[in-house]
């Protein structure tokens, strides 16, 4: 499991409150699922979006859970946008 770190004082924060993930735990895939569900998405539209199968979605949600320690898709999303991995208001929202 990925554990978040605290950025020291010496060193500029990487988001606004000062946590960082290693530059290796949450994939370009698993980011671009993150942001459909920020945009709220369902599974299912998870999918057609992304050109994927339901069950893939389900398991990049169940990887992304696992690595920012997360219960839902509520919190995943929470701790995504604190961590700068995803934005509201994007334009191209499904």
């Amino acid at each position: 499991m990925t554990t978040l770190h605290r950025t020291s004082t010496t060193h500029p924060p990487t988001n606004m409150i000062g946590w960082r993930l290693p530059a290796d735990a949450i994939t370009r895939r698993e980011i671009e699922v993150l942001q459909a569900i920020t945009d709220g998405c369902s599974t299912p539209q998870v999918a057609a979006r992304l050109y994927l199968s339901q069950k893939t979605v389900k398991n990049h949600l169940a990887s992304i859970y696992q690595k920012l320690d997360a219960r839902d898709r509520t919190q995943a999303i929470l701790i995504a946008l604190r961590l700068g991995l995803v934005q509201l208001d994007r334009s191209d929202a499904a």
